[in-house]
């Protein structure tokens, strides 16, 4: 992993396969959590093997620029406090890309998550100059959606039955967040 920038209490990284076993050992402290807002993972989902190659494909479509995904430690070290990753980024005139991040269970509600969201989307906009970050999030999921709101995100509606998570198609609210200030004559 390679350090991309740090904010007051943490450090980014770009995750590859050097992180896998950080990565893997994030989810299992956190696996029960996190269950109730992800796709339902099976036991070979939560193997060394399996992070080496999700680490390996994440990294290639950050190579590809369609991809940005962090890891952030605390800026002394340690384990891993969260994940933030710019999805689907698609440049030319849409400019734009989804959001999906996560804090680990100890840490949730101390203000990393804020810290490490509000620097990659700083990052989007000052400088991969995206437009347009959507984060689409279930509406049970009250932490999350108070996280988007105390950065500035609007509501711009629900998608029904967004997505298939855990046996069931989940109701998600869209949230996005503007760069009103992008310049796009900065971009040719």
């Amino acid at each position: 992993m390679h350090k991309l920038f740090e904010t007051e209490h943490l450090s980014a990284f770009v995750l590859d396969q050097t992180g896998a076993r950080q990565l893997l050992a994030y989810e299992l402290r956190n696996r029960e959590t996190f269950r109730q807002y992800s796709i339902a993972r099976n036991d070979s989902y939560f193997t060394l093997a399996n992070f080496l190659y999700v680490c390996e494909k994440q990294h290639r479509l950050y190579e590809q620029k369609r991809k940005l995904p962090l890891v952030f430690t605390k800026k002394n070290g340690g384990a891993l406090v969260g994940t933030v990753n710019l999805n689907e980024i698609v440049l030319g005139v849409f400019r734009s890309c989804t959001l999906g991040y996560s804090i680990d269970t100890s840490l949730q509600r101390q203000g990393y998550g804020k810290e490490a969201v509000s620097s990659v989307l700083s990052y989007a906009f000052d400088t991969l100059l995206l437009h347009r970050v959507e984060a689409n999030i279930m509406p049970r999921n009250e932490a999350s959606l108070a996280l988007a709101s105390s950065l500035n995100f609007c509501n711009e509606g629900l998608s029904k039955n967004y997505l298939y998570i855990n046996g069931n198609w989940e109701d998600h609210v869209n949230m996005v967040l503007l760069n009103d200030t992008l310049d796009m004559q900065r971009i040719h």
